[in-house]
């Protein structure tokens, strides 16, 4: 357990049993050397209630509770009482009950003597009614728990009953529970999940992986997770720093300790690990065990320690720490569980606890707080040894800007070994990836790096997954890549430890300053001796800025992988082809007079950014890059000057071409017909051109087709259009009624977004395959064909800033999750119909007065967003009665300015996390909320004085705008006062603010969006 001074805590009425039970009881459990906490023993004569007892409550294994007839009538034991049932829920700690002639039933329904002693309580005044409610809730939760009865022993003996406790307790002691922090934040949802997916009921055997990156928790994790599993196993077993210990003493000593722990008795020192592994195959197959196996980073590790096939007894629990999921997945476990970065407010919490021992800092030292916390980026090992340095020697105020500043410029040495031991297990390959991404390429696009490293022999793919299974990177849902900023910085030490300091020989620079030094001949120009050096470069970025109407050019990273050339002839020879090893130029708002591309090799040559750059279709540097055979992604978006693409016949091979922002470009050159390879063609935002090539028709490999807010009035008569597998194409156009798309039918995403389109084709239910469809900003489409229900591959409907009548048939959408509906105030649409009952997210937004539709069947719904912006019509109770069936709803945003009460039924949401009301104008008293709720915002509900949250246990966010809350009853926010005063500003951007994010939080685009723009006008 977490810190446990005392292993017995006896509560108990002193005139009742002092000298009597409680004293044999006492003297029982001391001679069994139990170590028992008596209060009236402990704490001098008179002393009030205070942190030594609450200490002592806390750091003790089990409570015991003596209830007898005066229990109640003591202040003294019921807050001890309270304090217990606080610590079972967080802590895990065991409550075991004695009812010394006093009757369960009496605790749970508060009758007799309790009940009266309680009224006594109430009436005197002497707590408030906050605390009454917190004894009522301890008498009842305990007294529905399992202990003795003295009523029930044979003839009330009490030193049969003495014995039964004591055997009882000594064998609970037998279990070893594993110590934690006492310093805990935003697990107990981790614990659970882990728990669901471990399950109950079930008789066959369970193995759960917990993965991580170092320092991340993982461990902190597995040890609650078994010592809530612990009570139901008599065997078990908890193998720590697996890794470590076997380097150390050998596999053998660990699976001896593993026979010794399951088999309660020493066994001999294993041989040799076949021989373990036979001991454990042949004695546990049949053996119901709970084994947690700590910092595995082998699959042989988990062979020698749990057998060829994790071989042991129906029942049995077996839980794996690791760093590296790839284990998991070679020893076939199925249930596996990642456990992520603490969000910045739960950091926020954690650094608090260990600096302030408080769960939020004092309001004078939260800016700082939050800066410390913001290096972190939710790492719990850095936020701890961060709170704990400042914690012991940030108690000058100076010492808080010192200590923030070498934070911020240096790596912490306890993370770096933890991070190092990760890094050490990649092979060569993927070291160089690790190290590049550190060093430059943190969010970049994984596609385009992809082309890099495939062409200098890295194996990405097989790379970039092992990276993301060890926690090294996330690939984000944008598909950019993303690195933790101490993984980082661990990176760019080793780049300079293996240079051994020197610049010269440094594998990659990333400082633009380092990188000008080796580049630059003068003050402002480049100079070929300077590339003629780096005859190993592979990536190159360089970034043009104007001043006064001249370029001044700064690098800001290249890559070099081997020395710099210092020898004559060398030098001479890379002088006439300069970089043959570059395989990625990135030379922004490049200016044509700055180098001649002709000293260039361009042999390897794969990625090519040019954007921003003033350059011409005729530009007389096209004929050099087109000796760029191996080119695979041209990127010219934003040359403001390119009326016309270049030719492009000789970039056979190319597969991304990228002209978005092009404002002039009013002609695609016909050899793109000749683009065989070409995946994607992004010509968004190009609002001159209007027309398409027909050769576009002919190219087989397209699959993105991205013409959004550009000028294309029409698509061409693409004959050969049946011959595209495409996978994914967007294309905004004009399309017209009666239009046929059934060459398109292996359409994964269509995105007509902000287009002047006035009608979808009947034959867009040929697209089978579709599984995105938006028309975000297509105002001119009033109504959807028949045939939509045709699309059941569809999961994502984007229906935002546009009004369209919708048929009937959209229930049929049996795959549909995500919808996003808006209706304006200048549409004709009366009422909607039945949504399918796969959807998981609907947010509907109204600008006039429609009815309130009736959800009841969508059972699956874990986020909603209502916004009815109108005054025309008060809704009745029954309107909302279906939100009791969304029983898996987890976030919930109402907005209706005439609703007076919140329904009933919302109390009945046990997976409700978040509710956050809008301008409910009418609403003037909140007395329901589900005890789940952990955020709740509030905002415009100008009617609002009531708002009762004295049930919200884990309310973490609290937030009122524009909302005059008079009585928060039963509930103080003076333990919170920060987040109240956040609450409380009204200023303007603040709530624009809020608006973005709450507009986010359901897929919607905040800024320039009606809907949101008229929830803040409310606000005001």
């Amino acid at each position: 357990m977490e810190g446990c001074h005392y292993e017995v805590f006896l509560s108990f009425r002193g005139p009742d049993t002092r000298m009597g039970f409680t004293d044999h009881l006492y003297t029982r459990l001391t001679d069994a050397g139990v170590r028992t906490y008596r209060d009236d023993e402990e704490l001098c004569v008179g002393e009030e209630i205070g942190p030594d007892l609450l200490k002592a409550i806390e750091q003790s294994k089990i409570f015991m509770p003596i209830f007898s007839k005066s229990y109640t009538s003591s202040r003294w034991c019921l807050k001890e009482l309270a304090q217990m049932v606080e610590c079972r829920k967080r802590k895990g700690q065991i409550i075991m009950p004695i009812f010394y002639h006093v009757e369960p039933s009496e605790l749970r329904d508060q009758t007799g003597g309790y009940g009266e002693a309680l009224l006594v309580h109430e009436n005197e005044k002497r707590v408030d009614d906050k605390t009454i409610r917190e004894w009522r809730a301890a008498l009842k939760e305990v007294g529905g728990l399992k202990g003795w009865n003295i009523e029930n022993v044979a003839n009330r003996h009490e030193g049969l009953l003495v014995k039964q406790v004591v055997t009882s307790i000594l064998n609970e002691l037998k279990k070893a529970y594993l110590v934690v922090s006492d310093f805990l934040v935003g697990v107990e949802d981790y614990v659970k999940e882990v728990l669901r997916m471990i399950g109950t009921g079930t008789d066959d055997a369970k193995i759960v992986g917990i993965h991580g990156m170092g320092g991340i928790g993982k461990t902190t994790l597995a040890k609650l997770v078994y010592n809530k599993l612990l009570p139901d196993f008599v065997d078990c077993c908890f193998l720590a720093d697996v890794r470590e210990t076997l380097h150390l003493k050998g596999i053998e000593q660990l699976q001896t300790q593993l026979i010794s722990d399951l088999s309660k008795q020493e066994h001999p020192i294993i041989k040799g690990m076949d021989e373990g592994i036979k001991t454990i195959e042949e004695r546990f197959s049949s053996k119901k065990v709970l084994i947690l196996l700590d910092d595995v980073d082998e699959k042989s590790q988990l062979i020698a320690l749990l057998g060829r096939q994790g071989c042991f007894g129906p029942r049995s629990r077996i839980l794996i720490t690791t760093r590296n999921a790839i284990v998991l997945r070679e020893f076939k476990v199925k249930l596996t569980y990642l456990v992520d970065f603490l969000d910045p407010e739960k950091s926020l919490k954690l650094f608090s606890k260990y600096v302030f021992r408080r769960d939020h800092p004092p309001i004078e030292k939260m800016k700082r707080c939050r800066e410390i916390v913001e290096i972190a980026q939710g790492l719990p090992l850095m936020l701890e040894v961060m709170g704990s340095t400042l914690s012991i020697y940030g108690q000058k105020e100076e010492m808080w800007d010192d200590y923030l500043e070498k934070w911020k410029n240096s790596q912490i040495k306890s993370i770096r070994s933890k991070l190092m031991i990760t890094y050490e297990a990649l092979d060569q390959s993927q070291r160089q990836i690790f190290l590049d991404i550190a060093c430059l390429f943190d969010g970049y696009d994984k596609s385009t790096m992809i082309y890099m490293w495939r062409d200098c022999g890295l194996c990405p793919m097989e790379g970039l997954e092992v990276l993301e299974l060890m926690s090294l990177i996330k690939i984000r849902e944008d598909n950019k890549l993303w690195m933790h900023d101490q993984l980082k910085d661990l990176g760019r030490e080793i780049v300079s430890q293996e240079s051994g300091g020197e610049l010269d020989k440094q594998s990659r620079l990333w400082n633009h300053m380092d990188t000008l030094k080796i580049l630059l001949r003068e003050k402002y120009h480049f100079a070929v001796e300077g590339f003629a050096k780096l005859p190993n470069l592979r990536f190159l970025r360089v970034v043009n800025h104007r001043y006064h109407g001249k370029y001044r050019s700064f690098s800001q990273a290249s890559l070099v992988l081997h020395n710099m050339i210092t020898s004559p002839m060398d030098l001479l020879r890379s002088k006439q082809q300069l970089l043959p090893s570059l395989r990625w130029l990135s030379w922004c708002d490049f200016c044509r007079q700055t180098l001649k591309l002709r000293n260039f090799s361009l042999c390897n040559l794969v990625i090519l950014d040019f954007s921003r750059s003033v350059i011409t279709h005729d530009w007389n540097g096209w004929r050099h890059i087109k000796r760029a055979k191996k080119l695979k992604v041209l990127d010219l978006s934003k040359c403001l000057c390119l009326t016309k693409t270049p030719d492009f016949s000789g970039l056979l091979m190319l597969e991304r071409l990228i002209l978005k922002d092009c404002v002039k470009l009013t002609e695609v050159d016909s050899s793109i017909g000749q683009l065989k390879h070409l995946v994607l063609l992004n010509l968004c935002y190009c609002s001159n051109l209007h027309y398409l090539p027909k050769e576009l028709g002919g190219l087989p490999s397209l699959t993105e087709l991205l013409l959004d807010n550009s000028g294309i009035q029409e698509i061409p008569d693409w004959c050969d259009m049946e011959n595209l597998e495409n996978r994914i194409v967007q294309i905004s156009t004009s399309a017209k009624a009666g239009d046929s798309l059934n060459c398109l039918n292996s359409m994964l995403t269509l995105s007509l977004d902000r287009t002047l389109i006035t009608h979808l084709p009947d034959s867009i239910g040929a697209l089978t395959n579709l599984e995105c469809l938006s028309l975000k900003g297509c105002y001119q489409i009033k109504k959807f064909p028949y045939s939509i229900k045709e699309l059941r591959s569809l999961t994502k409907l984007d229906l935002s800033h546009l009004d369209i009548d919708l048929p009937d048939s959209m229930e049929s959408l049996e795959n549909l999750k995500a919808l996003k509906l808006c209706l304006s105030e200048r549409g004709d649409v009366s009422s909607l119909p039945k949504f399918p009952e796969s959807l998981t997210s609907l947010a509907f937004l109204s600008l006039r007065q429609i009815p309130f539709p009736d959800l009841s069947n969508l059972a699956n719904l874990k986020l909603l967003m209502l916004f009815i912006a109108t005054w025309n019509e008060i809704p009745s109770p029954s309107d909302l009665v279906w939100i009791g069936t969304l029983s898996k709803l987890e976030v919930l945003t109402l907005g209706y300015p005439r609703m007076t009460n919140l329904p009933l039924e919302l109390g009945g949401l046990p997976h409700l996390k978040t509710l956050q009301l809008f301008n409910c104008f009418a609403l003037e008293c909140i007395s329901r909320i589900p005890s789940s709720v952990t955020k709740l915002h509030i905002g415009g509900c100008r009617s609002l004085t009531t708002l009762g949250i004295s049930n919200l246990k884990n309310l973490s966010e609290l937030y009122v705008f524009d909302s005059p809350v008079e009585d928060l009853y039963g509930h103080e926010l003076s333990y919170n006062p920060v987040e109240w005063k956040t609450s409380k500003d009204n200023g303007a951007d603040s709530r624009h603010k809020f608006m973005q994010m709450v507009f986010k939080q359901h897929g919607l685009e905040p800024y320039g969006h009606p809907y949101c723009n008229c929830a803040i006008e409310y606000l005001y």
